[in-house]
């Protein structure tokens, strides 16, 4: 008798995945459009295989993602989604795996053009150059903590343009996971700017911070300028920073 509840169980999963397969994208977001804070422009395809021209959130605005959703992952309680932003901008892919108690973020890999993105505000006083590369291999996490981590994030040809042109030099960021908490480890280029410390990001979006900040280059008055506004320099040089607060 359980074998057959198990076989008619399965059979009315592949029914209802069937009977959804060509349910359009554009359908399912007009549900929720209208309390959602993220627009979706351009939308085609199906919740299985769709395409977005371009996501609004907020004044940022990214386009061109493709997304796969696998219908095998879910006759196992799972959902696979694998996505690809085509932006020149924001040129990102990786994949999302959900399940009833672990959301895993993994092999995610692209650039941001900061310059490009910080163009796309209107009147911008502050304008950072310099390009984001990402290489997440996993970041898996439940309802309370962060289970494991590991990628890195660099910051290359780091500097910006306005109010004044200043070179940083370059930052990288390794992710780990410490005590159910997501830690970045923070380490410089040997660039113009000298930075060690981390930061740590708990799952509810809680995050801190303690970071220490040099010049080597002190050629660039600019940047002399407003490493003095950080604070007090420690005997080495050095200043040091620790504070935290909420992402959302």
């Amino acid at each position: 008798m359980r074998t057959v509840w198990q076989a008619t169980a399965f059979l009315l999963v592949v029914i209802i995945i069937s009977l959804l397969y060509k349910l359009p994208a554009k359908f399912v977001y007009r549900q929720f459009a209208a309390n959602s804070p993220v627009e979706l422009v351009g939308i085609s395809g199906s919740v299985w295989s769709g395409h977005v021209e371009q996501i609004n959130i907020r004044q940022i605005s990214i386009g061109d993602i493709d997304w796969t959703l696998s219908p095998f992952a879910l006759l196992f309680g799972e959902a696979s989604i694998q996505w690809q932003s085509s932006d020149p901008v924001v040129m990102l892919s990786g994949e999302l795996l959900l399940s009833s108690d672990v959301i895993s973020v993994t092999n995610t890999h692209g650039s941001i053009d900061l310059l490009a993105i910080a163009q796309r505000f209107p009147s911008q006083d502050l304008l950072p150059d310099g390009i984001i590369n990402i290489k997440i291999d996993a970041i898996d996490l439940d309802q309370e903590k962060f289970l494991k981590a590991k990628g890195l994030i660099n910051w290359t040809k780091a500097g910006m343009i306005a109010p004044e042109t200043i070179s940083f030099g370059g930052f990288n960021a390794e992710l780990t996971s410490r005590n159910g908490q997501l830690l970045m480890q923070l380490s410089d280029a040997d660039g113009a700017v000298s930075l060690s410390g981390n930061v740590m990001f708990t799952r509810y979006g809680e995050f801190q911070y303690s970071i220490k900040l040099g010049v080597r280059d002190i050629s660039q008055p600019a940047l002399l300028e407003g490493f003095k506004q950080l604070g007090r320099p420690d005997i080495d040089g050095n200043i040091s920073m620790q504070a935290g607060g909420y992402l959302f």
